[in-house]
């Protein structure tokens, strides 16, 4: 068993980051490893993390988004490197954001994505380590959720989603870009509609030369436009879904401040912590959620879902299809008719819903656990990364006088 430092702080929105840490840390006790919280903003950190160092060659660390990764010793090297410890880097975003954490060459950092389409985009475009890896964030244990039986549930939908306004971003980069990279952006936005994130490289370097303007992807200017292309057709997609989720009996979750639509039957609560996110969702019959433009996994908040027994309504995608094939009524497209389908088919008929929610995770749990993606990310870090990783490579050669000693003739 490892000593795992988790690294946390509290400024994620609604101190998500800070949630999803703190249960991969009661999944990785559930396993018998001993975790260590260590809370970047206390004081006491470096005093604490210095504690540890003579544990080092039985020691990890585990941070999400880059929150905590860039440290740096007083020599001025990367503290992981000067310490000698492994930390597996478990982002949420696209590399694009921030993407010089993505880069960091080191060979004790790794390079994990909770959506493998992400470390499919640091392989083939920033080539940091020559690995890159997917970690789903998985099902956490049904018992983080304290969910209520099928029958005492309170008949509603929740959708924890901050809105963002498309007109508000389009403005503010219309001033803030040069007019070439502007239309670019949206000539690019306008042949990604419906896409995956996989498809918006070649997507931006395609649109990018018809201006006589090439890309590399992965270099600054492309990053500039893959980031606002994924904000505004994130953001496009939030208020689709949320003006058909609004016509029911939704209970809204985050900032809608400049939201219009028809709200007769839902509710706009504000913005609400993780924790309490994470204790109410099992008092209600579903839950709505978007993928970030991904393809080989779904949102948390589906994965969240399933382990409160709560029905997910959710875009469809390859990795839904193939893993969860009962929740296919529960799943949605492009189009607004979709979405007003899959939220019916909950709400029509909630017994069968829940049914083909309770199986689904019979199916899926603990092949698509938390536990399973947090063991796999142990084994990883402990076994690929610093020390360890060192011994792996090169491969021992075969012995060197195999193919040059003489061999033995056969008998005349």
């Amino acid at each position: 068993m490892a000593l795992i430092c988790i690294l946390s702080a509290t400024n994620s929105a609604y101190q998500s980051v800070r949630g999803i840490l703190l249960m991969a840390g009661a999944e990785l006790d559930r396993l018998g490893h001993e975790v260590k919280i260590l809370d970047l903003e206390a004081p006491d950190t470096p005093a604490r993390m210095e504690a540890l160092l003579p544990r080092r060659d039985e020691m990890m660390a585990l941070v999400m988004s880059g929150i905590g990764l860039e440290i740096y010793a007083k020599e001025g090297k990367l503290l992981w490197d000067a310490a000698q410890i492994p930390v597996f880097n478990w982002n949420c975003d696209h590399p694009s954001y921030f993407v010089r954490r993505h880069r960091l060459d080191s060979p004790y950092v790794v390079h994990g994505y909770v959506f493998p389409d992400h470390a499919a985009f640091n392989r083939d475009h920033l080539h940091a380590n020559g690995a890159a890896f997917g970690a789903h964030i998985g099902i956490p244990d049904p018992g983080l959720f304290g969910a209520l039986p099928a029958d005492k549930r309170n008949g509603r939908i929740v959708f924890a989603k901050s809105d963002w306004n498309p007109a508000k971003l389009e403005r503010s980069w219309r001033k803030a870009l040069p007019p070439k990279l502007f239309t670019i952006l949206f000539d690019a936005i306008a042949a990604a509609r419906g896409k995956t994130c996989s498809a918006f490289p070649e997507i931006i370097c395609n649109v990018a030369a018809e201006h006589l303007v090439h890309l590399t992807p992965g270099g600054d200017v492309f990053n500039a436009i893959l980031t606002r292309l994924d904000n505004y057709t994130r953001a496009v997609r939030t208020r689709e879904v949320g003006a058909v989720l609004s016509k029911y009996p939704v209970d809204f979750i985050g900032g809608w401040e400049d939201f219009g639509a028809e709200t007769r039957h839902a509710r706009f609560l504000g913005a609400m912590p993780f924790d309490t996110l994470r204790e109410t969702l099992g008092t209600y019959l579903g839950a709505a959620s978007l993928n970030p433009n991904v393809d080989l996994s779904v949102h948390d908040r589906v994965f969240f879902a399933l382990g409160a027994s709560t029905v997910p309504i959710f875009d469809a995608n390859r990795f839904s299809q193939a893993n969860f094939p009962r929740l296919s009524r529960f799943g949605f497209g492009h189009d607004a008719d979709s979405i007003a389908a899959a939220v019916e088919a909950v709400l029509d008929d909630p017994r069968a819903a829940q049914a083909a929610t309770a199986a689904t995770l019979a199916e899926t749990y603990p092949r698509l656990s938390m536990q399973r993606s947090v063991q796999d990310i142990c084994e990883i870090t402990m076994q690929m990364a610093g020390k360890p990783g060192a011994r792996l490579i090169p491969a021992a050669p075969s012995p060197a006088s195999y193919w040059t000693r003489e061999r033995p003739t056969a008998a005349a």
